[in-house]
C-alpha cells in the first residue's frame, strides 16, 4: 500500500542535472518533494524570496551557494519554463 507521500514522491519529476542538482535536492527536500519546486516558475527574485522564506523555516543553504542555486532554479524553473509558447492563430481563427 502506498502512503500520500510515497505517492506524492513517486509522482514527483526528477531535477535535472546540473552542478547545484546534489544541493539542491539536499537542502530542499528535506521537507518536500521535488515537485514544490519543478511545479514552479518564478523570476530570480522570486526564487531568492523563496530561498529566504526556506531558510528561515530551517533549510541549510550557504551564502557561498546562493548565487548558484539561484542560477539552477532560475535556469531550470524560471518564468520562461511555463510551457511552449502557443502557436499563432491564423487570420481565419481570429474572425
Amino acid at each position: 500500500m502506498l502512503t500520500s507521500v510515497s505517492l506524492a514522491s513517486a509522482q514527483s519529476k526528477p531535477l535535472p542535472p546540473g552542478p547545484m542538482q546534489a544541493k539542491v535536492k539536499a537542502a530542499c527536500t528535506q521537507c518536500h518533494n521535488a515537485s514544490r519546486i519543478t511545479e514552479q516558475h518564478l523570476t530570480r527574485q522570486e526564487w531568492s524570496a523563496q530561498l529566504d522564506k526556506m531558510v528561515a523555516l530551517g533549510a541549510e543553504v550557504p551564502d557561498s551557494d546562493r548565487p548558484a542555486l539561484l542560477n539552477y532554479l532560475t535556469k531550470n524553473f524560471g518564468p520562461q519554463k511555463v510551457g511552449k509558447v502557443a502557436p499563432k492563430k491564423s487570420a481565419e481563427e481570429t474572425k
